[in-house]
């Protein structure tokens, strides 16, 4: 069975610590399968409640990548704001993890120029949508993922997930498993760009590799 490389990307976090979090459970889920993915962290929410939630993913071998300080509306900010927003953010995740992140994603997929501009980053967007967001069940964020497999756009996607919902946890305990048996691998961003020879560039925004 050929192997299809698909990234996993969770918004939002991290949340605060707890063994059986919805996060940790994400995060169990990867490590029982022996799967990455990348987190999109929220630098406000940052304190040492959740470090370990960090440091955890870290040890799996996940991605920790920049989604601004305050999750803002970034296009009403002017472009020293913005640069701050994305600047508090690293310096705190290269605090947890030792090294600053290389990605980052703009609150609310917003695309302006504006924010481009003004960031030193890879931009990440995503070419599936769960729309876990909006307050639907866990049964339909499966029915959007599998739907993208059956069509054939799954593979080389980035998926987009949030890792504060539970109805995304238990999504997550299915489609991992379902996905490995359809020849799937989970990875990075970063390494989906590797894999596919993508050299990400700053400035620029990206949906799939």
């Amino acid at each position: 069975m050929e192997e299809k490389l698909v990234a996993f990307t969770f918004d939002d976090g991290p949340v605060e610590y707890a063994e059986d979090s919805s996060a940790m459970n994400i995060l169990h889920t990867l490590e029982k399968y022996g799967q990455r993915a990348t987190f999109f962290y929220v630098g406000q929410q940052m304190n040492e409640g959740n470090r370990k939630e960090i440091e955890f993913a870290q040890s799996l071998g996940c991605e920790a990548a920049n989604h601004s300080f305050t999750h803002g509306f970034l296009s009403k900010f002017t472009e020293e704001e913005i640069r701050e927003e994305f600047a508090k953010t690293a310096k705190l995740i290269e605090e947890v993890t030792g090294k600053a992140p290389r990605l980052a994603r703009i609150p609310f997929l917003e695309k302006d120029e504006k924010i481009f501009a003004a960031t030193e980053y890879p931009m990440i967007a995503c070419s599936v949508d769960s729309r876990d967001w909006d307050h639907v069940s866990t049964e339909v964020i499966i029915e959007r993922i599998m739907d993208a497999e059956e069509k054939g756009t799954l593979a080389n996607a980035i998926v987009l997930l949030h890792e504060p919902y539970r109805t995304t946890e238990r999504a997550v305990e299915v489609l991992i498993p379902a996905l490995l048996e359809k020849g799937y691998r989970f990875v990075t961003v970063s390494e989906l760009a590797e894999h596919n020879g993508v050299e990400l560039e700053n400035h620029k925004s990206y949906d799939h590799m």
